[in-house]
């Protein structure tokens, strides 16, 4: 068998053509990402009196019965130092850039106030004096399936009141479900002069609101309890290669 000049190219090329490294494809399961705002704001003209509303059950929540618990002792060899010798320090691997790619993506991260795009009904809601605006905040989260999201808990942001969870999920559409308890700006009050010397404690009252609901991307949502309300914006975030491609809502 003859071989040309040109054959031998051929063959050369597609030899160094396969074994040279190629650029790594696309990752068509990186999930879509999505930023959530939410405002809440109390109801000042709301009357409890008016009609019977579900209220929270008051007591002690889980976060003050764990402050009960019994603190750990600890003594000076504690923190006797180690005499082990330290392990070398090794070197990172290589980073992946589709591992990074996808960690980047299911990265949830609060947003700034300077992101903050519901500031003009924030705005709208601190001028009427029925209401009073509670929380205003947001946070970047990835659109994952039901059995994949997690709720987002306020007090991650540092907010007390109202306390409970955020939850977004994408199935066919995007839904919003909200796990939220309010206690009213009343605060405990003792009734003095009882005759047996007790003092009566009145604890402010506290009012739940649980709903799920589907939503359309860039809309307001609001929700609605006769104690406090919540609006909620869930805006798509760009795609990160610069494309402009949007999630679907």
């Amino acid at each position: 068998m003859r071989f040309t000049l040109s054959s031998v190219a051929a063959l050369v090329t597609g030899a160094a053509l396969a074994q040279a490294p190629q650029p790594p494809a696309a990752d068509p399961a990186l999930p879509p990402r999505y930023e959530v705002e939410i405002i809440v704001f109390a109801n000042r003209a709301f009357d409890p009196t008016e009609e019977r509303f579900d209220l929270a059950p008051s007591g002690f929540s889980n976060d003050a019965a764990a402050t009960l618990r019994e603190v750990p002792v600890f003594d000076e060899t504690t923190f006797a130092p180690r005499e082990a010798p330290l392990a070398p320090v090794q070197p990172p691997p290589p980073v992946d850039p589709l591992a990074a790619a996808r960690a980047e993506a299911l990265l949830v991260r609060p947003l700034r106030p300077e992101e903050l795009k519901l500031g003009n009904e924030y705005r709208k809601l601190r001028a009427v004096a029925a209401y009073e605006p509670l929380v205003h905040a947001g946070w970047v989260l990835p659109g994952l399936p039901e059995a994949d999201s997690v709720p987002f808990d306020l007090k991650t942001l540092g907010v007390v009141n109202p306390r409970g969870t955020v939850r977004v999920h994408l199935s066919r559409f995007l839904h919003i479900t909200l796990d939220l308890t309010y206690q009213a700006a009343d605060a405990a009050t003792a009734s003095l002069g009882s005759s047996d010397g007790l003092d009566e404690i009145v604890l402010a009252p506290q009012y739940r609101l649980t709903a799920t609901r589907s939503a359309r991307s860039t809309e307001l949502h609001y929700f609605d309890h006769p104690a406090f309300g919540v609006l909620v914006r869930i805006t798509p975030v760009p795609a990160p290669d610069g494309s402009g491609r949007r999630p679907a809502a």
